[in-house]
């Protein structure tokens, strides 16, 4: 049975009212922001996922296709993007409250109230999970649920009812990103090391078949197509070699500090080094929050020693995971019920973030990085959430023109190598529903080799266009040479930010289809 430590003086004030009006502002100041600027090419790309709903997609489970079906009115609401976002705002509400419960559940509603505030100023879970469109939208709703149901279990572990949750939390959570699976990897070592007791419970194993149920068709799809999806992704996490990167690893551990807020991460690691001297190692579900957390966060420094394209998004889970932890031990220290100021402090540079980044993304004079055509805006993360939706409209009017004039046929399609093509789908093929066609490889397509399959039938291909963003640029006569024989520059679009040019989107003719479209079979 779990050990309760809350401050008896403090069990009778609720703190429910205080996490919903926390609830109610974040998710306004979020939804403005959602609604204000552009999707990003990730975002994109998964908009592109739920136009065709599968068991499994070449990088993710289905679950953000499906979240964003469902938050869209299964695709009504489609054309804003504020509404393909909708599932992450509502998320981040939903993992609020069941973080709030779930430390609530452990310690007290104080405790529950400090978790809130902090889950909020991560700006992982409030800005990457709880406003942009990302599979870790709806797996940061199943991760918060998980450990809430996790707090439930340890607190008396004889009702299959808590295992049964547990089991299937954790299961729709690998269906929305597979990180999920390292919260079984945190049960499982916490069995090992503090509760071997466990291995002889039958509900154990009902829970982890429960999960294994759940996500059958990552299993199922993963099979059919030889497990192309882990072949891909291992290439990005495993180590070549042992030649130690320090710079990587000194970049990866800046990047998981800031992500997570170091307001956060400073009371995430005091609360770690007080671990055994207070009564946080009495709770059982913290021992396997941590266990959970520092496995994924140590595990991704490791892999940045030898190699450097770790994201910093990643490490955003274990840190969510390890906010409990720091709430309960900011319970012990505060007997008042203000905030304490590291709190109050990350919760100030969550918004000063946020706003600074909108208004950057939005007003800026021209690209950050000030490179030359026809480089211009590249290295400037913000050009991928501005001017795609007036150069899209430019594009549609030479389309429109170009097919009246019958210079080309009115169902060519728009041609990407590569699976950020998306980004050009949703802003430029869109509103006129004109279809992308990827040209490429797996490794540089993704899932865009699976659609050429259903699309292939809707287009002609005799002629198609390219569109080359200045911040990505490419050569476009090199890149397409093996499709198309004939390839001419028609237009240069030029977009402007604060009325200093920003970005280009470069515009070509391909003819002479060469007849060999790259495609999965079925």
């Amino acid at each position: 049975m779990q050990k309760n430590i809350a401050d008896p003086t403090l069990q009778s004030k609720s703190y429910k009212k205080n996490v919903l009006l926390l609830i109610l502002l974040f998710s306004i100041v979020r939804l403005i922001v959602a609604f204000t600027i552009e999707l990003g090419n990730d975002e994109s790309y998964y908009w592109f996922y739920s136009q065709h709903l599968k068991l499994n997609y070449f990088d993710h489970p289905p679950m953000v296709a499906l979240w964003i079906r469902i938050f869209t009115l299964n695709l009504s609401l489609q054309n804003f993007p504020g509404f393909i976002r909708l599932g992450s705002v509502i998320g981040c509400a939903l993992s609020t409250w069941f973080m709030y419960k779930c430390v609530a559940q452990l310690c007290s509603e104080k405790a529950g109230w400090f978790a809130a505030c902090l889950y909020n100023a991560s700006f992982y879970a409030g800005i990457t999970a709880g406003i942009f469109i990302m599979p870790d939208s709806p797996q940061m709703v199943f991760w918060t649920w998980s450990m809430w149901m996790i707090a439930k279990l340890c607190t008396d572990d004889t009702k299959i009812l808590s295992w049964i949750l547990v089991g299937i939390s954790v299961g729709l959570c690998i269906m929305s990103k597979v990180h999920g699976l390292f919260i079984w990897v945190g049960i499982g070592l916490y069995v090992l090391i503090y509760k071997r007791a466990w291995l002889a419970k039958p509900y154990l194993y009902v829970a982890v078949a429960i999960s294994i149920l759940i996500c059958l068709p990552i299993l199922f799809w993963n099979i059919k197509y030889n497990f192309i999806t882990y072949t891909f992704d291992s290439r990005r996490i495993a180590v070549y070699g042992f030649a130690i990167n320090f710079k990587s690893f000194a970049i990866q551990a800046v990047q998981q500090i800031f992500i997570n807020n170091p307001f956060n991460f400073i009371l995430i690691v005091l609360a770690l080094f007080s671990w055994k001297k207070y009564q946080l190692k009495d709770i059982p579900a913290l021992k396997i929050f941590n266990l959970t957390g520092l496995t994924l966060a140590l595990l991704l420094l490791y892999i940045s020693l030898y190699r450097d394209d770790t994201l910093p998004h990643w490490s955003g889970p274990a840190y969510v995971t390890l906010i409990p932890l720091a709430a309960i031990r900011l319970n012990e220290m505060k007997k008042i019920n203000k905030l304490p100021k590291l709190v109050t402090a990350a919760i100030m540079s969550y918004f000063l973030f946020l706003i600074f980044c909108t208004l950057f993304i939005l007003y800026y004079p021209g690209d950050f990085k000030s490179a030359k055509p026809p480089y211009k805006g590249s290295n400037d993360l913000t050009i991928d959430n501005y001017g795609w939706k007036q150069a899209g409209k430019q594009f549609d009017s030479l389309y429109a023109d170009e097919v009246s004039k019958k210079i080309m046929p009115s169902s060519s399609p728009v041609v990407s190598y590569k699976w950020w093509g998306a980004h050009q789908e949703y802003y430029f093929c869109r509103p006129l529903s004109i279809q992308m066609i990827g040209l490429g490889g797996v490794i540089n397509l993704h899932e865009y080799l699976w659609m050429n399959t259903l699309r292939k039938n809707k287009v002609d291909l005799s002629k198609a266009y390219c569109i080359v963003p200045s911040d990505e640029f490419y050569n476009a006569k090199t890149m397409y040479q093996n499709f198309y024989t004939h390839i001419e520059f028609v237009k240069d679009i030029s977009i402007k930010r604060s009325n200093k040019p920003a970005v280009n989107f470069y515009v070509y003719r391909l003819s002479g289809w060469k007849n060999n479209l790259p495609e999965i079979k079925y």
